[in-house]
């Protein structure tokens, strides 16, 4: 027996010895319906995760010549959090530059024969194979600057990469080399994660997934900080039911109110409707009889027993959708001792 029949019991049986003893009346309270905000809902349990954790791996090979950033640090986008040997970079870069400016020199000259080709041309004084071959020639030299061009580009693209930098607003959550170490391209170095951004997966049982839909209301809290209570909303709902425990997966998005981590639990509450002025009654107003859910009106000294359709229920009350008003005095303790038109007094 739960402790809420417990109590109803205690209440309910001194009424029911005072009507034994009374014979004609039955001995009651009575109350009014009254409007509040009800809403159907669900609760469930879920886990909190970055929407950002980037693992940063490297792309150039040489060893770690400096540690800037350690775990549980706070990093900008774009902030350096280690550096690698940029030496042999560095050289790359200067023969890349030094190969562009021999080649400038050489286009120039190769220009200027272009120039006095085509005027000898003009005036019959070379054949045209001899044109030809200074012009093919002056196009080869364009693409070894091109070539060369692109590989400068490259050099200092690599120098650049030497710098291992944060790609967002982050804390380092692990960091797999120290200095001194040798990494190859490919080779993870730092894990972050985007303590700010959060969302959190909810997976509701198959049989709620026709009432699930974006934009849906959200209410969760973590035991990192129970006083906080973030509202969102659901952002996407996955196209398939999980085969493995029949749940359908939501995601929600939300911004860390202050202190939440990733990987904590959540408890969540999913608003599947409002009622903002819906009329209630106390749960035990309502009792069940052969003909359905009814409550007792009370007409004078007797109660008529009137159907009602119920709806949702929340802590102790019952919404009611047809069968009473507001302005009906309805019975509260005693309901379940009445029949139609039974003669009652009232005790409030």
């Amino acid at each position: 027996m739960t402790s809420l029949q417990k109590n109803i019991i205690s209440m309910i049986l001194p009424f029911a010895l005072w009507a034994i003893d009374t014979n004609s009346q039955i001995v009651v309270s009575t109350t009014f319906a009254s409007n509040q905000e009800i809403n159907e809902e669900e609760n469930l349990m879920g886990l909190i995760y970055s929407k950002s954790s980037p693992s940063l791996a490297v792309e150039v090979s040489g060893r770690v010549v400096e540690i800037i950033a350690d775990v549980g640090d706070e990093v900008k986008a774009g902030d350096i959090l280690a550096k690698i040997d940029s030496e042999k970079y560095n050289l790359q870069f200067s023969q890349a530059k030094a190969e562009i400016a021999r080649l400038d020199a050489l286009l120039v000259n190769q220009e200027l024969d272009l120039k006095r080709a085509e005027k000898l041309f003009q005036d019959n004084l070379v054949s045209e194979e001899m044109m030809d071959r200074t012009k093919a020639d002056f196009n080869a030299l364009k693409e070894q600057m091109n070539a060369a061009d692109a590989q400068l580009r490259n050099a200092k693209r690599l120098i650049e990469e030497t710098n291992i930098k944060a790609p967002i607003k982050s804390k380092v959550a692990i960091k797999h080399i120290d200095a001194g170490d040798y990494v190859q391209p490919g080779m993870v170095v730092y894990e972050l994660v985007d303590t700010k951004n959060l969302k959190v997966d909810l997976s509701f049982p198959e049989y709620l997934s026709p009432k699930l839909k974006k934009g849906l209301e959200v209410r969760i809290t973590s035991p990192t900080n129970p006083d906080e209570i973030v509202i969102s909303k659901i952002r996407d709902i996955k196209p398939n039911i999980d085969s493995r425990n029949k749940s359908l997966t939501t995601i929600i998005d939300f911004e860390n109110p202050g202190t939440w981590l990733p990987g904590a639990s959540s408890r969540a509450t999913v608003v599947f409707s409002k009622f903002e002025n819906a009329i209630v009654v106390p749960q035990i107003s309502v009792v069940r009889r052969s003909i359905g859910e009814v409550i007792y009106v009370v007409k004078g000294n007797t109660a008529k027993e009137t159907p009602v359709k119920t709806g949702l229920r929340k802590e102790g009350y019952i919404q009611i959708l047809e069968g009473i008003t507001l302005n009906d005095e309805i019975v509260k303790d005693g309901a379940g001792f009445l029949t139609d038109s039974s003669i009652i007094e009232i005790i409030n």
